[in-house]
């Protein structure tokens, strides 16, 4: 009955859930990812501010100023005193001559130069010639910066590529460890309820019977740790695809069309994005020590002002209504440590230099590393094979024996657990494999290709 549960679920499993293969997730998780979908949010922000930097690069500023004043009080001008001054000179001089004029009071010789309240209106106009190469450098750095973003968004593609591999071979390997525990555990049942018969026609031991039954207990409870991983495995991959229910149709696979190590290493110093991110790193360094020298450099600027509003008063209306000119700037001496600012960016600029160097040498190890384990785990399944058909002719024999009284209960239940532990050790090693090579195609290649190798693969089933 337990039997006819278990086989039941597995076809209800398949049955209720939506096909998928693996390429079929990939899509499903680049479109649903919430972590993708951030790092390309990043990527259209240091966009945005590129385009709207680069936008306004070669524009002046215009700025429209209104301002009103309130004085303590009028400005004027009193001029009487220096004209009576000049009269009694003259008269001092041609002693007083007919038609002399009469002294002017304070209050007649004042002229008002401003009102007490001042109202004013202008556009001004600041437009920067030369910076120093400074609004270049500028854009290189906001360039890098959308570059960085792009690397990070890569990495991230990346690192859920290989978390959905895990997962979905994961439930792969899962379910049939699950199916191949279920078959031995039918076994040791089917040599326990033989042992019963055996036992009871008194051609065996009873301690025959009892090791029939440990070892038919024993496979039970594998059986149930087996679904429960199961279980856990599919609730992980369905979390990750944002899918209720699942039936996974890629099988594991094995490919022995692996190229040279010298190619993937060659690849991955091309191709990873990581070096990529180091790479728009230094173009952000190699900016800033532009940038700092161009504080050597000077700076020319045209400006402009037009008055739009001015009141009546004689020192508003005495002003120009434009004027225009070009400033140069100069900074012979700097309080703000200025070489000290650029020696600093030279040395973050090389400490760069050698951290790209590094990289190249830790991801050469990286990807041989890698690669050497994905021989080594094709190497261990073809000589699993052979130990495989030995074990399936072993139970075979040891059936045979035990059926004729020849061998003993725990004899047999040896060869059984022998064939058992081969089958899942050989998915566990075409699990590795694929988990490996997944691992040196995101390095060196593109998940693309690990698809491409999946479907042209020898396929690894119970």
């Amino acid at each position: 009955m337990k039997r006819v549960i278990q086989t039941l679920f597995l076809v209800t499993l398949s049955l209720s859930a939506n096909e998928i293969s693996i390429d079929q997730a990939w899509d499903l998780v680049q479109e649903r990812n919430d972590g993708l979908k951030a790092s390309q949010s990043s990527v259209k922000h240091s966009q945005s501010v590129k385009d709207g930097a680069d936008s306004m690069m070669y524009m002046p500023s215009i700025d429209l100023h209104g301002s009103y004043t309130h004085l303590s009080k009028p400005i004027d001008l009193d001029l009487s005193e220096p004209i009576n001054n000049v009269q009694t000179n003259i008269e001092n001089f041609f002693g007083n001559p007919p038609g002399t004029l009469p002294r002017i009071s304070s209050e007649d010789g004042t002229v008002d130069l401003s009102k007490q309240d001042v109202f004013l209106a202008n556009i001004s106009i600041l437009w920067p010639i030369f910076a120093g190469g400074k609004t270049l450098y500028f854009s290189d750095i906001a360039q890098a910066q959308i570059d960085a973003e792009k690397a990070k968004e890569e990495l991230m593609r990346q690192k859920t590529f290989i978390q959905l591999v895990k997962y979905y071979y994961g439930v792969k390997m899962g379910k049939a460890y699950y199916e191949t525990r279920i078959e031995v555990e039918e076994t040791f049942k089917m040599h326990f309820e033989h042992a019963q018969k055996l036992q009871a026609q008194g051609q065996i031991a009873k301690v025959e019977l009892l090791n029939a039954q440990v070892q038919y207990d024993k496979a039970t409870t594998e059986t149930i740790k087996a679904h429960h991983k199961l279980t856990i495995a599919q609730s992980a991959l369905r979390m990750l695809l944002k899918e209720p229910d699942i039936n996974i149709t890629s099988p594991l696979f094995i490919n022995e069309n692996i190229k040279n190590k010298d190619y993937y290493v060659s690849n991955a110093i091309k191709n990873y994005p990581a070096l990529h991110l180091l790479d728009s790193k230094r173009k952000q360094t190699s900016a800033v020590v532009g940038m700092e020298r161009g504080n050597y450099m000077p700076t020319v600027v045209a400006f402009g002002n037009y008055n739009l509003y001015r009141d009546d008063s004689i020192i508003s209306q005495s002003a120009p209504d434009w004027f225009a000119g070009v400033a140069v700037n100069i900074n012979l001496l700097s309080a703000t440590g200025r070489s000290e600012k650029y020696e600093s960016a030279k040395i973050v600029d090389q400490q760069l230099v050698l951290l790209q160097q590094q990289a190249k040498q830790d991801l050469s190890i990286l990807v041989e590393k890698t690669y050497n384990e994905v021989i080594l785990y094709l190497d261990e399944f073809k000589a699993i094979d052979s130990s495989l058909a030995m074990a399936e002719e072993n139970v075979k024999l040891r059936r045979i024996a035990f059926n004729s009284g020849l061998s003993t209960s725990l004899e047999l239940n040896d060869a059984e657990l022998f064939l058992a532990a081969k089958k899942t050790e050989r998915l566990k090693v075409a699990y590795d494999f694929d988990q490996k090579l997944s691992y040196l195609m995101i390095l060196s290649e593109s998940s693309e290709r690990f698809f491409e190798m999946a479907a042209n693969g020898e396929e690894v089933e119970r």
